[in-house]
């Protein structure tokens, strides 16, 4: 493996590992992992570009959208919330934003079934200008020759330093800083230099942010950079017969390319901002041709190394030690004025600042003066005309879970030339079979990064298998054999972490079913990677039979009854008058109010585990029944009696009653004590002798007697 590789994979498992403690731990339901904050992305000569967004998510959603907001007022046109991608599969989502220049708050929530489950914000995310800043000292910059940072908040810089390293590998997984004035625009920028001024005079003039990546290299000549673009091993002019005479390998054009390869596909550019010539002039002496033909030859090579075709701007500069060198300056207009070159004039810096405190640097106000003759070079005509780079889309990854649900393929998409995962794979797919935070970076035929999204996987790769409790009681496990009346349904809920879908036996898919079929049920759990658990223990569901309808009629002053064929007389009932229920269950109901009356069949099941289940008819035919208050509160009847029986009723449910027959001369022939006179007394009298009787019921405060006539 590369030491390049070694030091990516490095870098990015201190960033990945970082990100995973981040996970999951805090309850998200998503999150932003692309872009990050103080991003800014090239927009278009039409003020827009892509922003491509992308993150994870942890529990199912149905789709993924985002907005932006401007972060101060003014700053950027707000958009409407628009769907980044819809059904995302796998735990991570991507998709482009079209956003204009401006300066944002990036938001994103996930929807599930038309409701927000989740949301995220990502401060400070911009759509403007990202330039390439590259050539000798006075494009690198110092420390301590006062520059000033920039004021405004939105121009940002790389915040990357290999100036020690002089890494040949990809940087690390982008970040950025504010540009101050102590700030290092990274890879090599030593100081805000200019560009901070600069970057304050673009930003209120477009009202857009600006990103800076400065790759310039101190004291090099034009031939540094050929030769290195070459692949030669090019020496430091001001370091000959010291250890340190030969640049490092690949330097100083590897800075370059490596920015044009990696935060150009990401970011996109406007341009590359090239001064240079102090060194050819001083102590070099460059013919024009030379300096020409090395400087379009740097131009091509950026763009056949890239297969991308950036715009340049360059400086025409060649002040050195009190001399300019107008053959370095015609040089430069020389590849400026080639045509259909995408090469632009930039500030003529020569006339800046002279003398110079130390005969070729900027310092101080002079600092200020070369922004300003930069900002003064790019002009309507080249934002117009120049031909930005817009950020490439980031691949697409694809998770899926493998037969067996405990390991996951990730994969993703063909026709590049190389892939490399954090975890020193190659292939174009892995196997996962543990937790943790997974990415990659790829590569295209010319060497353009690609990075993929974060697959954060938080969690077991096969869910637990769940259990089955009643919706009415959620949080405890279920018996395995349950019961339901016909016509209604047993509530179902699958208790499973809420990042799992629950997939039930009979094809629906929620984590509450509703079941009326008997049969057995069973649930398993499938988590956002597609893998699924093992199926719950079944539930048994038992439906009792429907319950016939009854049929009401009234037989007796007081009394009204219930039936339906083969009734047994042990069968329960409800009564109602009107809707409200009645304190009676018997077949027979007594009736001490007139209205309207109905009833229904009840019945009590059993399982064998004590589980009682009650279950109801529908309500009978309505009998109007009309009380009579005027027979002293005491019916008798039938009268005359011609079946040999004789039916008592009270009005009011006596307590301790006592129902006696006399005959006429006053003897008792028949007595009962009953408890409460709450229902109808029949009583046989078949043993009596044909004729008339008195029928006396009395009781505390009750005294009444009825004559009747028996003709059995």
């Amino acid at each position: 493996m590369s030491k390049g590789w070694l030091t990516f994979l490095g870098l990015f498992a201190a960033v990945a590992s970082g990100q995973a403690q981040n996970g999951n731990t805090d309850g998200s339901v998503v999150k932003i992992t692309y872009p990050q904050s103080r991003a800014v992305f090239q927009r278009g000569n039409d003020n827009v570009s892509n922003i491509f967004i992308s993150g994870n998510y942890y529990q199912p959603v149905d789709s993924i959208q985002a907005r932006v907001l401007a972060e101060v007022p003014g700053q950027g046109i707000n958009t409407d919330w628009t769907t980044v991608q819809r059904k995302p599969q796998g735990g991570v989502y991507q998709g482009p934003l079209r956003v204009f220049g401006g300066w944002y708050r990036l938001e994103v929530r996930a929807m599930s079934r038309g409701a927000v489950i989740g949301q995220d914000v990502m401060r400070k995310v911009g759509v403007g200008e990202v330039f390439i800043i590259t050539g000798q000292s006075n494009a690198q910059g110092f420390q301590d020759y006062g520059a000033a940072g920039a004021a405004d908040d939105r121009v940002n810089a790389v915040a990357y330093n290999n100036v020690t390293e002089n890494s040949l590998a990809d940087p690390p997984a982008p970040t950025f800083t504010q540009l101050n004035a102590s700030a290092l625009i990274g890879p090599r920028g030593q100081s805000a230099w200019c560009w901070g001024m600069l970057g304050d005079l673009i930003a209120q003039q477009y009202n857009v942010p600006v990103l800076f990546i400065n790759t310039a290299w101190s004291g090099t000549t034009i031939r540094n950079w050929t030769e290195s673009a070459n692949g030669q091993i090019t020496k430091n002019i001001f370091a000959i017969g010291t250890p340190f005479e030969n640049f490092p390998q690949g330097m100083p054009y590897a800075n370059l390319v490596i920015a044009l390869r990696y935060y150009c596909s990401l970011q996109g550019l406007r341009a590359v901002l090239w001064q240079q010539g102090e060194t050819d002039n001083i102590p070099l002496r460059l013919g024009r041709e030379e300096y020409r033909a090395a400087m379009q030859f740097l131009v091509n090579k950026t763009r056949a190394d890239t297969d991308r075709y950036p715009a340049w701007i360059l400086a025409r500069s060649s002040f050195n030690a009190g001399e300019t060198s107008q053959n370095i300056i015609q040089a430069q207009n020389d590849v400026i004025n080639t045509y259909n070159n995408n090469v632009y004039p930039g500030p003529y810096t020569d006339v800046i600042q002279i003398p110079r405190p130390d005969g070729v640097h900027f310092s101080g106000d002079g600092l200020r003066q070369l922004a300003q003759a930069w900002y003064e070079s790019m002009n309507t005509v080249f934002f117009s005309s120049s031909l930005p780079l817009l950020p490439l889309p980031s691949p697409t990854v694809t998770v899926t879970c493998n037969s067996t649900n405990n390991a996951l393929t990730v994969s993703l998409p063909e026709f590049y030339s190389a892939y490399r995962w954090q975890s020193g794979q190659n292939s174009r797919s892995i196997n996962v079979t543990q937790p943790g935070t997974y990415r990659a970076i790829l590569k295209d035929a010319k060497g353009n990064t690609y990075i993929t999204p974060t697959i954060d996987i938080t969690g077991p790769i096969q869910p637990a298998q769940p259990t089955i409790a009643l919706s009415r009681q959620p949080n405890e496990p279920a018996a395995a054999q349950q019961q339901v009346c016909a016509d209604s349904a047993l509530s179902l809920t699958g208790i499973s972490p809420a990042l799992n879908q629950l997939v039930w036996s009979n094809g629906v898919a929620n984590r509450t079913v509703a079941v009326a079929t008997p049969g057995n049920y069973t649930v398993f759990a499938q988590n956002i990677y597609g893998c699924q658990s093992a199926p719950s223990a079944p539930i048994n569901l038992i439906v009792r039979p429907k319950l016939q309808t009854p049929t009401v009629e009234q037989v007796g002053p007081f009394s009204i009854q219930a039936s339906f064929p083969g009734v047994a007389p042990e069968q329960q009932f409800d009564w109602r008058r009107g809707s409200n229920l009645l304190n009676q269950n018997k077949m027979v109901a007594k009736v001490t109010t007139s209205g309207t009356y109905s009833a229904r069949t009840k019945t009590v099941f059993t399982l064998g585990t004590g589980n009682n289940l009650t279950c109801v008819s529908t309500f009978s035919n309505t009998l109007d029944v009309v009380v009579d208050e005027d027979n002293l509160g005491l019916s008798v009847y039938p009268n005359p009696s011609r079946d040999g029986n004789i039916a008592v009723e009270t009005l009011e449910n006596l307590q301790n009653a006592q129902i006696q027959i006399f005959t006429l001369s006053g003897q008792e022939v028949f007595s009962m004590k009953v408890p409460v006179m709450d229902e109808r007394k029949v009583i046989n009298v078949a043993g009596l002798t044909l004729g008339q009787y008195i029928v006396r019921v009395k009781a505390d405060g009750f005294n009444v007697a009825k004559r009747v006539l028996i003709l059995h």
